[in-house]
């Protein structure tokens, strides 16, 4: 499979500070089992929260179920280089099939079990995989239907079924809990696999989905150097993990933000992760306190969920010291509950094509660059902010946040992948990857982000940054959560609209959101004209509010009522 990859990039990179190791996942894995092997390192939750239902494994446990993965996969004779495909809620299977393709040099491609079947077959049109691991049926979907329609496509595909709690496995597919039998390692002993299981971490391992859960996603493709020696382990350093962390993974880990918190984090730091299969603001709460939990690691909305919750003040929070977190900035009341009682937030920022570029140095960090500040770049990286011309700005002058890492394309798409970094010596920036985000960098060298292009609103002759309001918004008491998006307009071209979670009991207006501003001094066109009360915000697989579908929905309810004469 073509990619961009190539040789100058790793020069590039360590001259930007980048380090490069010569091990892959399963490598770590054996280091953690040799090291810390009778330490817990995975609990999950995937059979129930029940103590007794919940699964653990210490690291030497969980390298002999991988090791005893291999096996099989060399006893049917899996192809090297082959793509592994899972559709899995967060379980302990999921982590392990990251270190077992990362051993059988195969390309793993985790997918949402939030897609639907179109994008389900649509993904597997365009991978082509010899195995798939998936769970027969998750919240409504049938997957295992569209996996046996997909195997009629493709006849060699090989389907593992990870069953649910007392869940019976049809006769025409495989159970996945054959693959954990490891007697067979006594027939392929990890001893004498040697220099030929040998794999390369400039090899093509992870791919990983771009897209929200409607349309078929472009698949982004990762290798070890890049995503995990020059990312992950410089985030796992500058957020301070260690092996004594135990880390609470809320989110799915098919995203990149699950790989990075929910996988890698935690085996190079060595620390316990704990992976919640149902999401639920209590459950994170009770958790934390039975497992001593040190670390949440997510989204800014589910932490907002949490943080928000009735029995946030009250819970047993003494052990949590970090809340990590990707996607999109947290509010400022939010960051204020957290720091309140002595846990410290950690933002990264980034994107699904080269990774997260940016974080703060947590020693000393401060309130005001956690509420817009992306932080410092990290080392391997570039991320210039330019302006429309291609100029680099300097600071305190807006632009669009470029990013260069070493990187690879999107998987069979060789002429998407050379739009998406500009691989054209005509271009300013080539190979750099143009995120669409806004942003400037302050005199200390920390990038702030504004917005993002597309989300900007253009209000007659005024641009509108919903950043802001949101921020500003998200402590108005009645807010449990916000989305700020530009509505259709006939005389100024759009106007603001809020989507807001109210907390509950409350049902805030457009008149109280005017009066909170006017009270802060906003400017009279920044303030919202209409607000739209939602159950929840759609939040896309990597853990971003979908603004387009916001803006979508506004459209359509706009496009059901008369239209009255409005005053600019």
């Amino acid at each position: 499979m073509d990619t961009l990859f190539h040789w100058d990039q790793v020069i590039r990179s360590r001259q930007l500070g980048g380090r490069h190791f010569d091990w892959v996942h399963w490598d770590l894995l054996q280091r953690n089992a040799r090291e810390w092997g009778s330490r817990e390192a995975y609990v999950d939750t995937f059979h129930g929260l029940e103590p007794a239902r919940r699964r653990r494994r210490t690291w030497a446990e969980a390298f002999d179920d991988v090791n005893a993965i291999i096996a099989h996969f060399l006893a049917r004779r899996i192809p090297r280089g082959s793509v592994l495909v899972s559709q899995l809620p967060n379980c302990l299977e999921s982590v392990y099939l990251d270190m077992v393709t990362s051993k059988l040099s195969m390309k793993h491609a985790g997918l949402n079990v939030d897609l639907g079947r179109r994008e389900t077959l649509g993904a597997l049109r365009q991978l082509q995989p010899r195995v798939a691991v998936i769970v027969s049926a998750w919240h409504g979907r049938d997957f295992l239907a569209w996996y046996r329609e997909a195997r009629a496509e493709m006849p060699d595909l090989e389907i593992l079924l990870v069953p649910q709690w007392q869940e019976a496995v049809p006769d025409d597919v495989e159970s996945f809990g054959a693959y954990l039998d490891r007697a067979i390692l006594r027939e392929y002993p990890v001893a004498d696999w040697g220099p030929a299981l040998r794999t390369d971490p400039l090899a093509v391992h992870e791919l990983l989905p771009t897209g929200g859960t409607t349309g078929v996603p472009k698949i982004s493709q990762h290798a070890a150097i890049d995503w995990f020696h020059v990312h992950s382990v410089t985030l796992a350093e500058r957020a301070g993990h260690t092996p004594y962390d135990t880390r609470l993974l809320f989110g799915p880990l098919s995203g990149g933000s699950g790989r990075l918190w929910g996988v890698h984090t935690s085996l190079y730091s060595a620390g316990r992760t704990i992976y919640l299969t149902e999401f639920d603001e209590e459950t994170v709460l009770d958790l934390t306190a039975a497992e001593q939990v040190t670390m949440w690691v997510w989204n800014p909305a589910l932490i907002t969920r949490v943080v928000t919750h009735p029995r946030f003040p009250e819970a047993d929070l003494r052990t949590l010291r970090l809340v990590c977190y990707s996607g999109a900035p947290l509010s400022g009341d939010i960051l204020d509950r957290l720091l309140q009682i002595g846990v410290t937030p950690f933002n990264v920022y980034g994107t699904s094509e080269v990774g997260a570029c940016m974080a703060p140095i947590l020693p000393g960090i401060r309130r005001d660059l956690l509420l817009d500040g992306a932080g410092v770049p990290l080392e391997g990286f570039d991320a210039p902010v330019v302006d429309a011309e291609g100029r680099r700005v300097g600071p305190g002058e807006v632009g669009e946040i470029l990013i260069w890492n070493i990187h690879y394309g999107y998987w069979g798409d060789m002429e998407a992948s050379r739009r998406a970094f500009h691989e054209d010596p005509a271009d300013p920036w080539p190979g750099y990857h143009y995120t669409g985000d806004l942003g400037r960098y302050d005199a200390d060298g920390y990038l702030h982000v504004v917005g993002r292009k597309k989300d900007m609103i253009l209000r007659g002759a005024q641009n509108i940054f919903p950043k802001e309001i949101e921020d500003l918004l998200s402590g108005h008491p009645h807010v449990r959560d916000i989305a700020v998006v530009g509505m259709p307009d006939p005389v100024l071209g759009e106007r603001v609209c809020a989507f807001v979670v109210p907390q509950p009991g409350t049902a805030p207006t457009v008149a109280d959101f005017q009066q909170f501003l006017a009270e802060r001094a906003v400017a009279k066109f920044k303030w919202p004209e209409r607000v739209e009360l939602v159950d929840a915000l759609p939040i896309g697989p990597g853990g971003k509010v979908q603004k387009g579908v916001l803006r979508e929905a506004i459209a359509a309810i706009l496009s059901r009522e008369p239209s009255p004469a409005a005053e600019p």
